[in-house]
């Protein structure tokens, strides 16, 4: 019963360790806005894309890391931060040259870039320079509370929730997810590890900007002794990104675009601590995109 009294304050302190850490990769949300609304459909897309294959690796990690589903009603409160390490080739990106120009394109900054590139006609020397780039970091965080509850038929449910309202030029975020797990060893007692399949899928929205989606659908496997537990994985994914604004050039067709994330597979191996009715775990997830998670539990 203490447990449960103490959900409301922890989803509260998870909430606002959701929005401190997304605000502080995305930066001034207005600043944002005004930076995207300088491209066109066709430019934005390299400029952005970091930023979907990041977070939408985010999305679809720190979900289940623990394979055992014991019968009888299990109910448990968990905080989990995920981190998708940005990298070098997620910092620049190839842009057409103005119409002109020669050479046809060049590198310039994604958003996680620095300087634009800059690129000299060779007729005439005339240069050109490329957007800069808009977050310095080298790490793109997120941070959710979730709530596991089971277990029927060696089957569990999770739900992610967590929604920020609009302050001053931050517009609303709203971050769902519902998810459930099933136990494979159930039906193979002689496996010496405990085994269960997973879809998950979430949503992220921040104001009218970006939307986010992730799905999951994947194998879990994990191995206790006394308090300690190792756990891993392999799923297939899917996220997606899609941005939405008006150009200030008003020559320029409004942007709807949609695009994928890079991540398709991911192997996941980690460990965990299980005392009672406290967790904690951590585990590293590998892709297209490098990943890792962490969190505490509360419940059993």
């Amino acid at each position: 019963m203490e447990t449960l009294r103490r959900v409301p304050r922890l989803c509260s302190l998870a909430a606002a360790a959701c929005t401190l850490l997304f605000l502080a990769a995305m930066g001034h949300a207005q600043s944002l806005q005004s930076t995207l609304q300088q491209f066109s459909a066709t430019d934005v897309k390299g400029y952005v894309q970091p930023m979907g294959d990041l977070f939408g690796a985010n999305m679809n990690a720190g979900i289940f890391h623990d394979a055992e589903i014991k019968p009888g009603f299990h109910l448990s409160l968990e905080i989990v931060g995920m981190a998708s390490m940005v990298g070098d080739n997620q910092k620049t990106y190839t842009v057409t040259s103005p119409a002109g120009f020669n050479p046809a394109t060049f590198q310039t900054a994604t958003m996680f870039g620095g300087k634009g590139g800059v690129v000299t006609d060779a007729g005439t020397g005339f240069t050109y320079r490329g957007s800069d780039g808009f977050i310095n970091t080298t790490v793109v965080p997120l941070a959710a509370p979730q709530i596991i509850i089971g277990n029927i038929y060696g089957t569990r449910a999770l739900i992610r929730f967590v929604a920020t309202p609009s302050v001053s030029n931050f517009p609303k975020a709203t971050l769902w997810g519902l998810g459930i797990q099933h136990s494979v060893s159930q039906y193979f007692p002689v496996i010496p590890l405990d085994v269960a399949a997973h879809v998950f899928y979430n949503k992220f929205t921040f104001g009218d900007l970006i939307n986010f989606t992730g799905t999951s659908i994947g194998v879990d496997a994990s191995k206790g002794w006394s308090i300690l537990r190792v756990h891993g994985g392999l799923a297939w994914e899917k996220s997606s990104m899609q941005a939405t604004y008006t150009p200030t050039n008003t020559s320029i067709p409004a942007v709807d675009i949609t695009m994928n994330g890079a991540n398709n597979f991911r192997a996941t191996i980690g460990l965990g601590l299980h005392i009672v009715f406290f967790s904690i775990f951590a585990d590293a997830n590998f892709g297209s995109v490098t990943n890792y998670s962490a969190g505490i539990g509360f419940g059993g």
